[in-house]
């Protein structure tokens, strides 16, 4: 089992990373919306659709934070252990078969995405469905 000073490491190391996200995330928000608030809210719109149709199902698929997920349902697992794992999993590679897999699997969630999109652009015009398009 992890000590509970490698697991408050790992509870640590989860926090900045969202914390460093999350700020991404306002940053990004705030410069988008400063400069454009009507395009900002057509963003909005399609990173909804983006978090539903793309993001959610390969999260998902990620085999590590089903492991995370499962040892922390699980009462005998070693939790701590799973989470140092997801977090020091490095860089992922895929060869092969895998790599071939896993670029069918996204692109059939882009192609999900753009008929979302494509469904809720009402105005009709041409470019990328529902994003960047001005009426």
């Amino acid at each position: 089992m992890v000590n509970d000073a490698e697991a408050r490491d790992a509870v640590r190391q989860l926090m900045k990373r969202f914390e460093f996200i999350a700020a991404q995330g306002h940053a990004m928000a705030f410069v988008l919306a400063k400069r454009d608030s009507q395009e900002y809210a057509r963003l909005l719109e399609a990173a909804e659709v983006a978090m539903n149709t793309v993001i959610r199902p390969i999260c998902d698929a990620d085999a590590d934070s089903s492991a995370v997920y499962a040892a922390l349902d699980d009462p005998r697992a070693d939790w701590g252990k799973a989470v140092m794992a997801m977090l020091n999993q490095g860089v992922i590679e895929l060869t092969g078969e895998k790599a071939i897999e896993r670029m069918k699997f996204v692109q059939d969630l882009e192609k999900r995405f753009d008929a979302e999109m494509k469904d809720r652009n009402k105005s009709g015009e041409e470019g990328e469905p529902g994003i960047g398009n001005r009426g």
